[in-house]
């Protein structure tokens, strides 16, 4: 394999040898080297991440019990953005140890490295993305940015200085982490999509955050979500507004 054009950081748990197996063989399909950055266990770190965790908010803003593995993987998130914040790379691509890559992936990354003064954090993966919204067509590529639900941290690229201060801003821990970056708006954050989606999270076997088969995925009953649903509808708003003021919509240009 070969170096990539930007440094590469899989999270992954010291104990999964099967998916940084997986790991492996994904990047062996594109060529690129990589380093494993070892994530925060949230089972064996669970006492020091609840003192890091509103629990309250938590299950207000998810409408779900809180989750340990969801609190490892965001912490993990944030650990690696302090070890960028503080390193000499300006651009880092970060991955989790589920993605996998289509042959189109090294062309997108070059594309988005392109087109680095449109985005602060760039996504190659989604789990949602509605409402997009085109800023730049190069080639086969859009670059969007959503206006709804954007969430997946599969694989993204930060920038060093977003990284740094985002690391220094993160805590509590009030949701998943990926929601948190939705929320862009109170980040003041570029949070962008590079579409077709080139690294596709693998969508079966065991994750360390919802089980296997998406059993330790559990939400509370409807009529107890209504705070959830209410601060769903308001994110709305406050995404639409600030993407307005940052002259966000019908910015389309080559």
């Amino acid at each position: 394999m070969s170096a990539a054009p930007v440094p590469i950081f899989v999270i992954s748990l010291a104990r999964a040898t099967a998916r940084r197996a997986q790991v492996e063989n994904e990047f062996a399909k594109i060529g690129f080297d990589y380093a494993l950055f070892d994530g925060v266990d949230g089972q064996a770190c669970e006492a020091e991440l609840r003192k890091r965790t509103d629990e309250v908010a938590w299950r207000r803003n998810m409408g779900a019990p809180l989750s340990l593995g969801h609190l490892g993987c965001y912490a993990s998130h944030v650990e690696l953005w302090r070890q960028i914040g503080v390193g000499q790379d300006e651009i880092v691509l970060i991955c989790e140890d589920d993605v996998t890559f289509t042959p189109d992936f090294p062309n997108a990354l070059q594309t988005a490295l392109e087109l680095a003064d449109r985005w602060d954090i760039v996504r190659f993966s989604r789990i949602r993305a509605k409402g997009p919204l085109k800023q730049v067509e190069r080639g086969s590529f859009t670059l969007n940015a959503y206006w709804g639900p954007f969430t997946g941290n599969g694989c993204y690229l930060i920038k060093r200085s977003v990284a740094a201060r985002l690391a220094d801003s993160f805590y509590p821990i009030t949701r998943a982490h990926d929601h948190e970056l939705n929320r862009f708006f109170k980040h003041d954050i570029r949070l962008m999509g590079l579409e077709p989606f080139t690294a596709p999270p693998r969508d079966q076997g065991e994750s360390f955050i919802t089980g296997t088969a998406m059993a330790d995925a559990k939400k509370f009953p409807k009529h107890k979500r209504l705070a959830y649903y209410w601060q769903k509808i308001a994110n709305y708003g406050k995404r639409l507004h600030w993407l307005a003021r940052q002259g966000l919509f019908s910015v389309l240009g080559s």
